[in-house]
């Protein structure tokens, strides 16, 4: 099986998003792992969260995408403190999906702030299963977990059934 980890750094530049996520894309496809489905939506986590990034952290940016038990777990690194808001956009806004987007794709999804700035992070399934991800498309409501401040969680409904599922901690 060939490597299934990618890690880089790329500069904030809007060009560099759009590399990143063809050259993300093409390498997981090489995995030979995912389906198109996956690949698609592993494709616009990385494009939201690069270009989260981009627009608000003006640094150098570092993303990690890697296969790990059976989840694609997605990690970008910027040089700011400043946590994503979550935005109400409206019909005709070009801007204030991206939150939104994450949660319905998504397991799981958080921020992690460190010395140099923060990571923010998604866990997304290698495998789709029709009816759990179309619930969790339908219903975005999610749950916060309280936690340190350096660390937020953000569990969507197919997180916490999964979630629900494993075995208690021994």
């Amino acid at each position: 099986m060939p490597h299934t980890r990618i890690h880089f750094g790329l500069e904030a530049a809007a060009a560099a998003v759009r590399e990143a996520r063809h050259r993300i894309s093409a390498e997981v496809k090489a995995w030979g792992t995912l389906d198109d489905e996956v690949s698609f939506r592993l494709e616009v986590v990385v494009a939201e969260l690069l270009t989260n990034s981009l627009l608000h952290a003006n640094s150098p940016i570092a993303i990690d995408v890697a296969l790990d038990q059976g989840f694609l777990v997605v990690s970008v690194l910027d040089g700011s403190s400043a946590a994503p808001r979550t935005c109400e956009a409206g019909a005709g806004d070009e801007r204030g999906r991206g939150r939104a987007l994450i949660e319905a794709l998504c397991l799981f999804h958080g921020i992690e702030f460190t010395a140099s700035g923060k990571r923010c992070w998604a866990v997304l399934p290698s495998a789709v299963g029709p009816s759990p991800v179309s619930d969790a498309i339908a219903d975005s409501a999610h749950v916060e977990i309280d936690l340190p401040s350096s660390v937020r969680w953000s569990l969507t409904p197919l997180g916490k059934k999964m979630s629900s599922s494993l075995p208690p901690p021994m």
